[in-house]
């Protein structure tokens, strides 16, 4: 068995994939439309996973209606990852990373 094997390299893989994300759609934005009107703020890396997780399925379901399976993923990795609160969470991370590297 292949180790190496990507998620695009096989259909029933990227089928399923699909199956999942276009499930999650409906609970996805209902549970960030409640976060929300509670007064939901990403900080902390458990609320910022959360938040990315939400983007991530919005996004894909929003490329999907217009693309394949694999595009659509693409399409929602490099719209989730632009997002200014992830780039600023991931920016944070990578500076704790360096300092604590450098404190060493």
């Amino acid at each position: 068995m292949d180790t190496n094997v990507g998620i695009s390299s096989d259909d029933e893989v990227l089928s399923l994939c699909d199956d999942i994300l276009s499930g999650m759609a409906t609970t996805s934005r209902k549970l960030m439309d409640r976060l929300t009107i509670l007064g939901f703020t990403p900080r902390g890396q458990i609320p910022t996973l959360i938040f990315a997780c939400f983007l991530f399925v919005y996004n894909y379901n929003e490329a999907r209606k217009d693309s394949t399976i694999t595009e659509a993923l693409e399409i929602s990795k490099t719209q989730t990852f632009s997002n200014p609160i992830l780039q600023k969470f991931f920016a944070a991370m990578s500076a704790q990373t360096v300092n604590g590297v450098i404190l060493k």
